[in-house]
């Protein structure tokens, strides 16, 4: 099965090309990567695609630090809703915790680990999993620079890793690292990853919001890791792609390189439906929001794609047998 990655780690790839004179689309072509792909935040590409158009782009272009440049355009928004459980998280060490555990919704190719090696300090690891030689710097420094800047949103203008470790050896001066890190940097290391101070992950987030964190992570909980089957992979799909109001039949069969027939048909071999999955997914999803006290009808209207209130008050008395307000006070009594 392909390894896949989404389409938000090309932010600021298009951009940084035409800085240095290419043209990003033909970059892309090269690699079977439609351009148009980039511009949907929901969409995937090979992860392989991805590496290899880095470290392409750093050779022709002639821009050794082609991975490092991108990043400055890049922290933790390009990891879709792990982004939201990071803001909402805490503290610092509880939202990398919920990086790692859920980085596989982002890519599972990409291995994280928050690895508490000395009584005082923690290191942030990130690796590549995909199979065969490949070379990786660009996405190691890519990575480890958003990481960076991911702390910096956290901790705020002034965080500073106590060091910066590179598994590789790289052709660029250390002078380079040491002015995008502000800290010391280290090559040929066991890994490739951030050294943070315990202090620093148990600095408290101010944006903190216990609702929301607790609503995400139920959200990701049972659908981070992309299921095998087809009835479950349709039934992941609609649950990734309801807030964006834009889950379609035609999308999903796009994701899973199926035409939309050959999905029908497909899915009603199996005994079910794409509408039926989506009313059910709907509906499962409706019950866990509501059964949150605190949180607005108009939001779980829209995590359920809904894009008007009333659509959902018609849903739910289909559903129920009544108002979403009188559900939700059914629900908190049995709670």
């Amino acid at each position: 099965m392909t390894t896949l990655i989404r389409t938000t780690s090309f932010w600021g790839f298009n951009e940084l090309v035409s800085q240095l004179g290419g043209q990003s689309e033909s970059l892309l072509r090269q690699y079977h990567i439609d351009p148009r792909l980039l511009g949907d935040e929901e969409a995937h590409v090979p992860l392989r695609s991805f590496i290899e158009v880095l470290e392409h782009a750093a050779l022709v272009l002639d821009c050794p630090d082609f991975g490092l440049r991108m990043a400055q355009y890049q922290d933790v928004h390009v990891l879709g809703p792990i982004a939201l459980i990071v803001r909402s998280a805490a503290t610092v060490g509880q939202a990398l915790e919920e990086i790692v555990r859920f980085i596989g919704y982002h890519s599972p190719g990409i291995r994280l680990e928050l690895d508490s090696c000395e009584p005082q300090t923690s290191r942030l690891r990130i690796d590549i999993r995909l199979p065969g030689a490949l070379q990786q710097r660009q996405l190691h420094e890519l990575a480890l620079g958003v990481a960076h800047n991911t702390m910096k949103l956290l901790c705020g203008s002034s965080f500073r890793a106590q060091s910066v470790l590179f598994s590789g050896i790289s052709p660029l001066p250390a002078a380079r690292y040491r002015r995008y890190f502000n800290t010391s940097v280290f090559n040929g290391q066991d890994c490739n990853a951030l050294v943070l101070h315990r202090d620093q992950l148990e600095q408290a987030i101010e944006l903190q919001d216990p609702l929301l964190y607790r609503t995400m992570v139920q959200y990701l909980s049972a659908y981070a890791a992309r299921p095998q089957d087809l009835r479950s992979q349709v039934e992941f799909l609609i649950l990734r792609m309801l807030p964006t109001q834009r889950c379609r039949l035609p999308l999903v069969a796009e994701q899973l390189g199926l035409h939309e027939r050959v999905l029908q048909r497909r899915l009603a071999e199996r005994g079910s439906g794409f509408e039926d999955l989506l009313e059910a997914v709907r509906r499962e999803r409706a019950d866990c929001y509501l059964a949150e006290r605190n949180m607005a009808m108009s939001q779980v209207a829209g995590l359920l794609g809904y894009s008007e209130q009333s659509v959902f008050n018609r849903a739910c008395r289909r559903w129920f047998n009544m108002a979403p307000r009188a559900r939700r006070r059914q629900l908190l009594e049995r709670q």
